[in-house]
């Protein structure tokens, strides 16, 4: 038995009634790791249906060690999370450690380089990784912790783990709902968590914008939100505004936020995907981001 002390505490589990362990080779298996959370789904892709999702939230967290240890708590004790005879797994990284490229100016053997311009990878052993919206003609340059890509290859020793940062998913996310649309929206899409947001600008298939900003303050908040509008020179009275993620109906965020901005809305389930009747429970716009990551192929 470990003695590991528990710091990590499940805050949403939802399984689907359809979800057969035997048809486990035929699923999807995405994660996402940040510094104060795990969290995981599970998708049918044959049937494009989500059967299970788990969140989880840590504490007293410092190092990735800490982190790794309370991962091993959480799978030693989840059968289904042990399996490794997944047909997709895909890992994304919730961070800063991350630029993106223009596809038609990059090269691979620069990635660190491009990195080193726009974040600070030197606190602990950092891999750099990559991945192309080849729609988009962009390249998402990132970087996760060494000792975290080498748990899960650990863990799934003889798989494929597809590594993905978490604004490839969102962008993704935000572009595949857009195609779905006779006529999409210009809208400005914010992705909450962690105090972290995810501003990005997605206009049709063409990503316009996307930063992340660290946020202690319902002001803070508001005031990068502003200042992205204002750089891309959009009108507070006209733009949509729609929001992912960690906030709720009645956060002092949203309540503020409304006060400057007239078109505030709260985002949808991915169009493209169908949920059963337990999740019901879940808020549509909560886990907007890591429904998605299967889609950064």
């Amino acid at each position: 038995m470990s003695t590991t002390g528990v710091k990590f505490k499940q805050i949403q589990s939802v399984k689907d009634d359809e979800f057969n362990v035997d048809s486990i080779p035929e699923y999807t298996l995405s994660m996402q790791i940040g510094n104060k959370s795990f969290r995981f789904c599970i998708l049918d892709t044959r049937v494009n249906k989500c059967l299970w999702l788990e969140d989880y939230s840590f504490s007293s967290i410092l190092f990735t060690e800490q982190l790794l240890d309370q991962l091993n708590l959480i799978f030693d004790d989840h059968m289904v999370l042990q399996a490794g005879f997944w047909q997709n797994i895909f890992l994304s990284f919730q961070n800063q450690h991350f630029t993106l490229i223009p596809e038609a100016v990059f090269k691979p053997e620069q990635a660190a380089d491009y990195l080193q311009l726009a974040a600070d990878t030197t606190s602990e052993p950092m891999d750099v990784q990559y991945y192309k919206h080849t729609s988009s003609g962009m390249v998402n340059v990132f970087a996760a912790q060494r000792k975290s890509i080498e748990w899960f290859k650990a863990v799934y020793l003889n798989k494929h783990i597809q590594l993905v940062h978490h604004t490839s998913a969102f962008i993704e996310g935000l572009k595949y709902n857009n195609a779905s649309l006779a006529k999409p929206s210009q809208a400005l899409s914010i992705l909450i968590e962690e105090s972290y947001l995810t501003i990005a600008l997605v206009d049709g298939q063409q990503l316009e914008f996307c930063n992340t900003y660290y946020y202690t303050s319902v002001q803070d908040f508001v005031y990068y939100t502003m200042l992205v509008m204002q750089e891309l020179k959009l009108n507070p009275e006209t733009c949509k505004v729609i929001l992912y993620g960690g906030i709720s109906h009645d956060s002092a965020i949203f309540n503020t936020l409304y006060k400057y901005i007239r078109n505030v809305n709260f985002g949808a389930k991915p169009k493209h995907l169908e949920f059963g009747y337990k999740f019901d429970e879940v808020l549509d716009h909560r886990y907007f981001s890591i429904y998605n990551i299967h889609l950064c192929k």
